[in-house]
C-alpha cells in the first residue's frame, strides 16, 4: 500500500493547493487485505477522503472480515473493479496496482477481461508497462 499512499497524498496536495479548476478525474482505491489488523494507513486514507471527497474515494475488501463487516469480502473481482474503480475503460484511465505477485497477476487478468489494454495499468510486479500510456 505504501506506493499508493504516496500517489494519494501527492494528488490530495495537488487538489488542495493547485490554483485553478479542480482536476476532472477522480482517484479511486480498492484496498485489499487478509484481516482488519492488516490495514495500514487507514487514518491517512480517511483524512484525504475527508479533505477531497469529490476527488478521492476508497473501498476495502477483507478476505477474513470481522463480524458485521459492511464492505467487500474475499478477493478483488471484476464486479469490484466495475463498481469501485473505473468502468468502462477510456483512453485517459490508468489503474496502478501494488501487492504480492499473485494479486497483481489476478488483477491484470481481470482488467484484460474488462477491456483494459496493457497501457491502461501499471503493475509494480511487471515493471514499466505504463510508458505506452504516457
Amino acid at each position: 500500500i505504501a506506493p499508493m499512499i504516496q500517489i494519494i497524498r501527492a494528488y490530495g496536495h495537488y487538489v488542495r493547493y493547485h490554483p485553478g479548476p479542480l482536476p476532472k478525474f477522480q482517484l479511486n482505491l480498492i484496498y485489499a487485505a487478509e484481516e482488519m489488523h492488516d490495514l495500514a494507513y487507514m487514518k491517512i486514507l480517511e483524512t484525504v477522503r475527508d479533505q477531497i471527497p469529490l476527488q478521492f474515494r476508497f473501498y476495502v475488501i477483507l478476505n477474513h472480515p470481522p463480524l458485521g463487516w459492511t464492505e467487500g469480502v474475499g478477493f478483488v473481482e471484476r464486479h469490484d473493479i466495475i463498481k469501485h474503480l473505473v468502468y468502462p475503460p477510456t483512453d485517459g484511465d490508468l489503474v496502478v496496482m501494488c501487492g504480492p505477485p499473485v494479486f497483481e497477476a489476478a488483477m491484470r487478468k481481470n482488467l484484460a477481461r474488462l477491456g483494459f489494454s496493457n497501457g491502461q495499468y501499471y503493475s509494480y510486479a511487471e515493471g514499466d508497462n505504463v510508458s505506452a500510456h504516457l
